[in-house]
């Protein structure tokens, strides 16, 4: 009789939980189906009367499907981004919540967990599919289409593959143009590259596996920047199909993954926040003074420099933040590299020197909203220790050189440009120094800079760059004999290679070697940098 009650039991829990398995799947269908259009969702809708919260809290305390895994996680993660937006509408875009796939502020079958480890942990990592990309749904208009269907253990195969046709013949997500002899590709196939192939290659011939019209393989890939508006049915798309940049919305940038194409000309969106620590050691040992050569020394100068920046701006297109400058240096009569020893003495005399040499306040904008590709950098920075140029004197202790004793007022210009997996950027900055004193004149610096980045994978980056500085100086009054610091208009050029390792998505480490190979009336030597940057959202 026990046995019987038993089984009785274990009969009616397996029945229990298969019924509330099929309500999950006929509930979200029906959910889909009333407020998705046309790859839109009727937020508006939702908030005023549905049945999503019922959805939301079966996705809290019902355990997952056996065998049924993978269709309900795929569901789960859409109700979630949904359920998301409806909380805070109207919103104009996911990214208006900084946290919006970071927090773990879901829960699902008990255990609290963020859209992005729904996504990369748990679906990417234990089911493989590169169909997953044009299912699983941000919420932004530059997602693929959302479905008006929920989706089916028992067909899911043949919705995914329908969802990937769907996707891949559509001119507003991937297109060719033929007189540019380009294929454009969302940003969707650069951040997840591996999973669709080797290399941009093998990507567009994936998808060419569901296109009616394949594109041509021999064409160069291009990706254009990620829309991230709301996917709301009352916003019109702004997406068209006859030039790339009519798809750019230029308040909108890419997020996920978006560290690897990070760099100095990149905007953060309001809440997010990047800290920058680059480590640069300056060692010289020649120089060309009045176009005499000279050496028989070392000059060496360690460079700490912390940055910290943070978006504020709604449509991203202000960032501000802060620079602090500890810095060590020191001059040897040994040439041989030995002599960069007394810039790590850490103490202030007239061969070395140490301290937090200067600070800077920061401000970078995009200035033109349709060229998000432009950005402009301008940093107010002042010393702040004493003599921090050196000092020779008869009633102090002589120092030596630390930093500039001037305000410095650095104005940046950036421009970027993504080809496949090749990215241009260039710099070319004003760079005013102020004098602080009589004896002191002002200078302008102009350096020009190209860096060539290649993304090999989706972690790793390589690149060269190389850097032209003019110097000027302000006319001498010769009418004043105090001014007697006299500085030679000077010239230089150095190069480098460099490498990125994208540890985490939001975390990378940086090594750069550079070649200071010619100047006029300056000095030569090298740096070795290593940077460390760390993208906080």
């Amino acid at each position: 009789m026990k046995q019987l009650v038993f089984l009785i039991s274990i009969s009616l829990g397996l029945t229990s939980y298969s019924q509330k398995s099929t309500d999950f799947f006929s509930k979200s269908d029906e959910f889909f189906r009333t407020f998705c259009k046309d790859g839109k969702v009727d937020y508006t809708r939702i908030k005023q009367d549905s049945d999503l919260g019922e959805l939301i809290e079966s996705l809290k305390n019902d355990e997952i499907p056996a065998g049924k895994e993978k269709a309900y996680l795929i569901n789960a993660y859409n109700l979630l981004v949904i359920n998301k937006i409806v909380t805070k509408y109207p919103i104009s875009s996911p990214m208006d919540d900084p946290g919006f796939f970071s927090d773990e502020s879901e829960l699902l079958n008990g255990e609290k967990i963020s859209l992005n480890a729904l996504e990369n942990d748990v679906l990417r990592k234990e089911y493989p599919d590169p169909r997953l990309h044009v299912s699983l749904v941000c919420g932004a208009i530059g997602c693929p289409s959302i479905a008006d269907f929920a989706y089916q253990p028992e067909v899911l195969n043949q919705q995914l593959d329908a969802q990937a046709l769907r996707a891949f013949n559509k001119s507003s997500f991937v297109y060719q143009l033929e007189d540019e002899k380009t294929v454009y590709l969302s940003e969707i196939f650069n951040w997840y590259k591996t999973d669709f192939g080797k290399n941009n290659k093998e990507v567009v011939e994936y998808i060419n596996s569901y296109r009616k019209e394949k594109f041509n393989l021999e064409y160069k890939v291009a990706y254009y920047p990620y829309n991230w508006k709301l996917n709301d049915v009352k916003e019109a798309s702004i997406m068209r199909t006859t030039e790339p940049v009519d798809m750019v919305d230029s308040e909108l940038l890419p997020v996920d993954n978006s560290l690897q194409l990070f760099n100095a000309g990149s905007l953060l969106a309001r809440g997010n926040m990047d800290v920058t620590l680059f480590n640069t050691l300056y060692t010289e040992n020649k120089g060309n003074w009045l176009g005499v050569d000279n050496s028989g020394y070392r000059s060496t100068f360690v460079t700490h420099l912390l940055q910290f920046t943070i978006g504020t701006s709604k449509n991203k297109r202000v960032n501000v933040g802060f620079d602090l400058s500890f810095k060590s240096s020191g001059q040897s009569s040994d040439s041989t590299f030995s002599g960069i020893r007394n810039a790590f003495l850490y103490k202030n005399n007239d061969s070395s020197r140490v301290g937090l040499t200067n600070v800077g306040l920061r401000i970078k904008v995009q200035p033109f909203k349709a060229v998000s590709d432009f950005t402009i950098q301008s940093t107010l920075s002042m010393p702040t220790i004493k003599h921090p140029e050196g000092l020779s004197s008869n009633t102090e202790p002589n120092l030596y050189w630390a930093d500039w004793d001037r305000i410095t007022w650095w104005n940046q210009l950036f421009y970027t440009k993504t080809f496949g997996d090749f990215q241009l950027f260039t710099e070319l900055d004003f760079l005013f120094r102020f004098k602080n004193n009589k004896s002191q004149i002002g200078m302008l610096d102009l350096p020009a800079s190209v860096f060539i980045s290649y993304f090999p994978t989706n972690k790793i980056t390589m690149y060269a760059m190389t850097q032209h500085v003019h110097r000027y100086t302000n006319d001498i009054d010769a009418n004043n004999p105090e001014i007697t610091d006299w500085v030679i208009p000077s010239n230089y050029t150095a190069s480098g290679l460099g490498f990125k390792y994208q540890l985490t998505p939001d975390f990378n480490a940086e090594l750069l070697y550079t070649n200071f190979w010619r100047a006029r009336n300056a000095g030569l030597g090298s740096t070795f940098n290593l940077g460390l940057k760390y993208l906080i959202r």
